[in-house]
């Protein structure tokens, strides 16, 4: 379930895929490097609870699923159970929301040493 700011994801357990739920709260927030967004990730995966944060840079903060898949095999999920999630009709809708919040258009510049800095992270 998405609404701006935030997204509710769950899912029952599926074969050798288990049972995970999520809420990702996001915000727009600024420093002395300019805009970011502020990620918020709280749910479980096979009933243990996990808790995580992380911030994207204005300009690489549309990758902010590369970012919550990895928090999320981090706590668990396996890779293969991640995949419908850039499927998933809610994720389109927090695109848009951050496009948005961070008034970009396409064509945006993008700092690559800061993306593939952050992806890292």
């Amino acid at each position: 379930m998405f609404r701006p700011g935030h997204l509710d994801i769950r899912s029952e357990a599926l074969g050798t895929f288990p049972a995970y739920r999520f809420d990702l709260d996001y915000a727009l927030r600024q420093d002395d490097d300019g805009p970011y967004v502020h990620f918020d990730l709280v749910g479980e995966v096979s009933g243990q609870p996990f808790q995580d944060r992380f911030r994207l840079h204005r300009d690489v903060a549309y990758n902010f699923l590369h970012r919550t898949c990895r928090c999320l095999r981090r706590h668990g999920l396996a890779p293969g159970a991640l995949e419908p999630l850039a499927h998933h009709r809610d994720y389109v809708r927090v695109f848009d929301d951050l496009r948005a919040q961070l008034h970009a258009a396409p064509g945006t510049p993008v700092d690559l040493e800061r993306f593939l800095r952050e992806r890292e992270e």
